[in-house]
């Protein structure tokens, strides 16, 4: 049985696979023990090729999947997981990149602790080539153990982010993404907004890696990079079907701050995007989050989450919360373009 299995979404990433592949299988912790899962979201490039060319080479560790209608990263996740048969899963990002002691450093604390999570620190990399970190490679903190054995440890936790802000840069335990449903929703982008608080909320114990082991590429063609795509307005399902979840598994009652001023974080966050992903950002918009943001949460100044954002996120909410005209949100277009260095 493998130890680990490594999941990979793959959508037209036929430029970057082969370097992620070469790096899970020079893992110092020995590709006999890993289970590969790629799933091709029906790529229209030579990424099926690619992939096929490594199942050849390693028949007994790869399982290759290719769907024929593309449904996201999300969906793509999600079938991997039903697919995967390790007790350990990692998400990879078909364009990222690992160290080639990734999983070993991973995998140690999860065989001497009882864990849900193991996580480490990420590095965006802009690099071509498959380069790995030299002596520098960096640290986030300590290594430590964390068990969360009440409300406010997990507001701590979620709070400090301390297990990172996506599913990338873990080992995860296979049970407990099953058993809570902690899935990703399908056929939407900005999909890892809605799973990485549910991580959040059933993980019990973790450990967390201090060193930087995953490498974060800076791909201008990402999903988020790209301007004018009607994907965007994804960011706002993905956030109406987030806040009916926790209304469904009764986390609104329990985790009612933390879980307000995620969502604050978000309205913020959609504004941002709305600003820089947008030529001409659209004010209808920005009005259906701002009435949409003051519906769930009709005051966001107690909020203490809110109070940590960064002045930008905090002038943002200030102007959700505000009658802002279209005229005013040109002025705020324009004055936000300036501060990201995009006038």
């Amino acid at each position: 049985m493998p130890k680990i299995s490594v999941i990979i979404p793959c959508y037209n990433v036929g430029p970057f696979i082969d370097r992620c592949l070469s790096s899970v299988m020079a893992q110092s912790i020995g590709v006999e023990g890993l289970e590969i899962i790629c799933v091709d979201d029906a790529s229209t490039d030579n990424t099926w090729d690619c992939l096929r060319a490594w199942e050849g080479r390693y028949p007994d560790n790869m399982i290759l999947i290719q769907r024929k209608v593309n449904h996201r990263q999300g969906a793509a996740r999600n079938l991997g997981l039903q697919h995967a048969t390790a007790p350990w899963v990692a998400f990879v990002d078909a364009d990222d990149w690992l160290e080639p002691d990734y999983l070993e450093r991973l995998y140690a604390p999860a065989t001497q602790f009882p864990c849900d999570v193991v996580s480490c620190g990420l590095r965006l990399d802009k690099s071509d080539s498959l380069a790995y970190f030299d002596q520098g490679r960096g640290r986030q903190g300590e290594d430590q153990y964390i068990v969360v054995d009440s409300k406010n440890m997990t507001q701590e936790l979620f709070e400090r982010k301390l297990l990172g802000s996506g599913p990338v840069a873990k080992l995860l335990r296979r049970g407990l993404l099953v058993d809570s449903h902690v899935l990703f929703p399908e056929c939407l982008a900005y999909e890892d907004h809605y799973w990485i608080p549910l991580l959040y909320i059933y993980t019990r114990r973790a450990y967390v890696v201090g060193e930087n082991l995953y490498h974060y590429y800076m791909n201008p063609a990402s999903t988020i990079h790209l301007k004018n795509e009607d994907y965007h307005m994804d960011w706002v399902t993905v956030q109406l079907m987030k806040w009916a979840d926790y209304g469904k598994r009764g986390l609104w009652e329990e985790y009612r701050e933390m879980l307000e001023g995620d969502a604050l974080y978000d309205a913020a966050g959609f504004v941002k995007t709305l600003i820089l992903r947008y030529d001409k950002p659209p004010y209808s918009f920005f009005q259906l989050e701002s009435e949409l943001i003051r519906q769930q949460v009709p005051d966001y100044r107690p909020n203490r989450y809110a109070s940590t954002f960064a002045e930008i996120a905090r002038l943002f909410l200030e102007a959700l919360y505000s009658s802002v005209n279209r005229e005013d949100f040109k002025r705020i277009v324009d004055e936000v373009r300036k501060y990201y260095g995009q006038a």
